[in-house]
């Protein structure tokens, strides 16, 4: 019986034990900078989308229909698709290069 116990107290490992045989100790600590270009550049992007909904909502309560008749213009949307795109297209770049370090 005292064999046995030995022998379950021997598979179980504290995570501290054996952490220097199972660590990749060739690993770096870089970031990439497309990845915090992007990250920048989509968090300006929301910050912008969030401003002209604000906007948008100012001119409809004080009546200026004309300012937002060009705040909702396809031409305005369509250079915020443009830049989504570019945004999206820079971050999957950016995943796949980091996935291929």
């Amino acid at each position: 019986m005292n064999s046995n116990n030995n022998r379950e107290s021997s598979l179980v490992h504290l995570p501290t034990e054996n952490r220097q045989k199972t660590m990749k100790k060739n690993l770096q600590d870089k970031q990439n900078p497309l990845l915090i270009l992007t990250g920048t550049g989509l968090k300006y992007f929301v910050l912008t989308l969030a401003g002209f909904a604000i906007a948008i909502v100012v001119f409809q309560v004080f009546g200026a229909s004309a300012l937002t008749e060009i705040l909702l213009s396809g031409a305005v949307w369509i250079w915020f698709l443009r830049v989504a795109a570019l945004l999206f297209s820079l971050f999957a770049v950016g995943m796949i290069v980091e996935s291929w370090r």
